[in-house]
């Protein structure tokens, strides 16, 4: 998708949004007729549709070093020239890659190693490393969202100690005893597990100066490990995978049906909100799937306004009373998760490793590239998330 005809989707869906919300106006405090109803549901599958070729667009555009001020700063601060120069040599640097040898994304900067004379222990610009983990935090809705990103060099595991309850201070009388009050924690540590994906290309592809391998690479591995990665981090057990935010939060006391109607879902989203300490507000943001979004997008207040906010902003997202509503797949639909999702750490451990072999695929004529990332994730403050069960009864943490 072009920039024009991205903007053209932009200006249907804000017309969208005008017709729908004068809709709403014509009606408020008062019930619509059937083919009110009919109009407004159109336009409200009119406007998620334009909204999913925004976000494909933007994707499909947008430079992978700008996703995040993150990214920005693991890419370093460079030309633009400087930041092509680089790709360009981590391309030579790919396609002279001897069979079976391997090389490294980091996110530090060091200075690049010949492969022909040192193999198997060379460290690609920091630019493609940035490129590559851009294209993973896209993919990751936990990471996406804010969390916090910790890399380092090895993945032994690394003790955290976790937050449940806060201290908290009293009225002390002249002359008494001060209280001991302490914050409940407990000890959890993260690891590295590692996380693997294949990509298999012609030597031909390879060979071809003209085609972009760097690109074709980053596009092909970034959001597979991102997605595999990025389930985890949602939804993960902590038994042989990281924990997931949903997993680690705290149950919300309540609950609705997922036929409830507009006012029993509306309040518990709004009970949601304040079980969550105030201190957490501010930086919080809904998480749900795609079902529950169009449920919660219906939503009316008693005057006939939409509690649904669509983000006039291109890229930026919708709000549920006044806060943020990212949505993933990975989500249960009978889960509603709202919190800050930077008390989430995402430990990335060691260099991405990028291995090839023209064994596997020897008779194709094939060359497989092999990309490994070891990662794990913690929520290290369960006081920041709840998580809300559509249906009746308690999380199990």
């Amino acid at each position: 998708m072009d920039a024009t005809t991205l903007s053209a989707n932009f200006e249907a869906r804000e017309r969208a949004t005008a017709e729908l919300r004068s809709l709403t106006e014509e009606f408020a405090g008062k019930e619509m007729d059937a083919e009110s109803r009919g109009k407004e549901a159109k336009l409200l599958d009119a406007i998620a549709d334009y909204d999913g070729r925004i976000k494909r667009g933007i994707e499909v555009l947008k430079s992978g070093e700008s996703v995040s001020a993150l990214i920005q700063g693991l890419n370093g601060t460079g030309s633009k020239k400087e930041t092509q120069d680089k790709l360009a040599e981590a391309a030579a640097q790919l396609r002279s890659l001897g069979v079976n040898q391997s090389v490294a994304f980091a996110p530090e900067s060091r200075a690049g190693i010949d492969t022909k004379s040192n193999p198997g222990n060379t460290v690609i610009a920091r630019t493609l490393y940035g490129r590559l983990l851009a294209e993973a935090v896209e993919r990751s809705t936990v990471m996406r969202g804010g969390a916090t990103i910790l890399t380092t060099s090895s993945g032994e595991p690394m003790d955290f100690t976790v937050v449940v309850g806060r201290a908290q201070a009293s009225i002390v009388n002249e002359g008494g005893n001060i209280p001991e009050s302490n914050p409940t924690t407990v000890q959890r540590s993260v690891g590295a597990f590692k996380y693997g994906y294949a990509s298999t290309v012609s030597s031909e592809f390879v060979q071809d100066q003209a085609l972009d391998l760097v690109g074709f690479l980053v596009g092909d591995a970034g959001p597979a490990i991102g997605a595999g990665m990025g389930a985890h981090f949602l939804t993960g057990s902590g038994t042989n995978q990281p924990k997931g935010i949903i997993t680690a939060g705290s149950p919300a006391a309540a609950t609705f049906t997922a036929t409830a109607k507009d006012a029993a879902v509306s309040d518990a989203l709004i009970d949601l909100y304040y079980e969550l300490p105030s201190s957490y507000r501010a930086g919080a943001a809904f998480v749900v799937s795609d079902k529950v979004a169009a449920q919660m997008r219906k939503l009316k207040d008693g005057q006939g306004q939409y509690l649904w906010q669509s983000s006039v902003q291109v890229g930026a997202p919708d709000t549920f009373n006044g806060r943020p509503v990212l949505t993933d797949v990975g989500v249960p639909d009978d889960k509603v998760t709202f919190g800050d999702l930077s008390k989430y750490t995402v430990r990335l451990a060691g260099p991405l490793r990028v291995e090839r072999s023209v064994d596997l695929k020897f008779l194709s004529d094939q060359i497989v590239y092999r990309f490994l990332q070891r990662a794990d994730g913690l929520l290290v403050d369960e006081r920041a998330v709840k998580v809300l069960t559509v249906g009746g009864g308690e999380t199990a943490k």
